[in-house]
């Protein structure tokens, strides 16, 4: 009888340290779960901003006489419509530096409305333009700093942005 006294609770022991093992294993799961959702969506702003930055760059391809307009009015972030449309089909009803104000705003629109924001400047170390497109905390409105080390053209750590070399 004496046994059976020293045996009472422990079966509840057991139970409470593997209830306490299958919380610390839960808590683990939630928290790679969260971890994989931020570099879901991560890459989903990569990918966007890879796609707004290829989108300009061919536009810019395929009107290469405008190309100072087009660095102009996506950092001046200028808004212009039109220039486009015909009975006849997509022809351009305009310049060529106003088919690049057109594109520019569209550009600036498309991005915007996904958060993302982009700038053209020179390339660190190069003479040819880049592409900026960035999003989330990293703001280059006002300059490139927060993307980009001007001294080295190395990333920012934890910034978020892409650089496109272009023309």
């Amino acid at each position: 009888m004496s046994n059976m006294n020293t045996q009472k609770g422990v079966g509840l022991m057991e139970v409470l340290v593997a209830l306490l093992l299958l919380a610390i294993g839960i808590l683990g799961f939630v928290g790679l779960q969260l971890r994989a959702m931020d570099a879901a969506n991560e890459a989903t702003d990569r990918t966007v901003a890879i796609n707004i930055a290829r989108d300009l760059a061919e536009r810019m391809r395929v009107n290469k006489l405008a190309l100072p307009e087009y660095k102009a009015a996506i950092n001046a972030k200028t808004e212009k419509s039109g220039c486009v449309g015909s009975e006849q089909g997509y022809l351009p009803n305009c310049s060529s530096e106003e088919m690049a104000e057109v594109d520019s705003s569209q550009i600036t629109e498309k991005a915007a409305e996904v958060g993302h924001t982009v700038k053209i400047n020179n390339c660190v170390g190069s003479s040819l333009n880049c592409i900026y497109v960035a999003w989330g905390d990293t703001n280059i409105d006002s300059n490139l700093d927060a993307c980009i080390d001007a001294s080295t053209g190395a990333y920012v750590a934890n910034s978020k942005c892409l650089v496109m070399e272009a023309f």
